[in-house]
Formats: structure tokens, C-alpha cells, sequence
């Protein structure tokens, strides 16, 4: 009874040891980063796309409004009207940026959810093993200095959210 009792829990430690994907501690820190990540993202995310936004209608009213300019050669004559000027950069510029903002913001989506599902899983049941030094009553006549090592299971099972 004793062998098959230390089986099974030897069996449950080592599953659970490698069914874990990190300790509590470890997992709320990558999830407050993913959150801080999706947080920094959402916010930055529609700045980039209204500056973009911005620079590509400036491009824009631009191209529309732009007046030729008349030539004269060095003797004052008139030799025609020069060509208007293109703002295809500013355009193009602009396009990019709201399409990298819009891009950033739906980013934060992923990291949001990884943030979820990182803290949801830092808060299942586990079951740690450790081995304390703790003091034994009646071990070595007394209780000073008679600390013991001692192998500990502890099942940790979240009641809250």
C-alpha cells in the first residue's frame, strides 16, 4: 500500500510539474506585460492612423490646389507655365501611417486576449511540491533548534476571480 501510495503521488507531482506552464508568479508578470503591451498599442495605434490620416489628405488638397507658376527667361519673356507639383510622397507617407495605425490598434487584440488567458491559467488548481524545515513537537526534547526537513504537497485551489 505504502509502494503504490508513493507511485501515484510521485506520478501526480511529475504531471503536474510539467502539465504547469509556470508558476503563479511568473505567469501574472507575463500577463501584466501582454497587457501593457495591448495598452500601449490601442493608444498608439489610433494616433499613427490619425496622423496619417492627416498627412494624406494634406497630399491630397494639395495636388488639387497646386497652381502652375509662369517662365520667363532671363530676358522677360514669357516661355510658358511650369508643371504643377506632384505631392505623391506626402500621399503615400500618409497612406502607410493610417494603415500601420489601424494595423498597431487591431495588434492589441492578440495581446488582450494572451493577457486573459495567461492570467486565467496563472489561477487554475496546482499542486506544489516543497520541502520546508519545520519544527516537530517532542522531536529531540523540545522545541528549539529541532527543525526538520520535510517533504510538503500543497494543493492551491483559487476561490476568487
Amino acid at each position: 500500500m505504502k509502494t503504490l501510495f508513493t507511485i501515484l503521488t510521485f506520478l501526480l507531482v511529475t504531471s503536474t510539474a510539467f502539465a504547469q506552464g509556470g508558476d503563479y508568479d511568473e505567469l501574472m508578470q507575463k500577463s501584466r506585460r501582454a497587457r501593457t503591451t495591448s495598452t500601449i498599442f490601442v493608444a498608439a495605434g489610433p494616433v499613427i492612423a490619425a496622423g496619417g490620416i492627416g498627412t494624406l489628405i494634406y497630399g491630397l488638397l494639395q495636388n488639387e490646389l497646386a497652381e502652375t507658376q509662369d517662365l520667363y527667361d532671363m530676358n522677360g519673356n514669357y516661355i510658358g507655365q511650369s508643371a504643377p507639383k506632384k505631392y505623391t510622397t506626402e500621399i503615400i507617407i500618409g497612406a502607410a501611417g493610417a494603415a500601420a495605425g489601424i494595423a498597431l490598434a487591431l495588434t492589441s487584440i492578440h495581446f488582450s486576449n494572451k493577457a486573459s488567458d495567461l492570467k486565467r491559467e496563472a489561477r487554475k488548481a496546482k499542486l506544489k511540491a516543497s520541502s520546508d524545515r519545520i519544527s516537530i513537537p517532542g522531536l529531540q526534547n523540545g522545541f528549539a533548534n529541532n527543525r526538520a526537513r520535510q517533504f510538503k504537497l500543497s494543493l492551491v485551489i483559487p476561490l476568487g476571480r
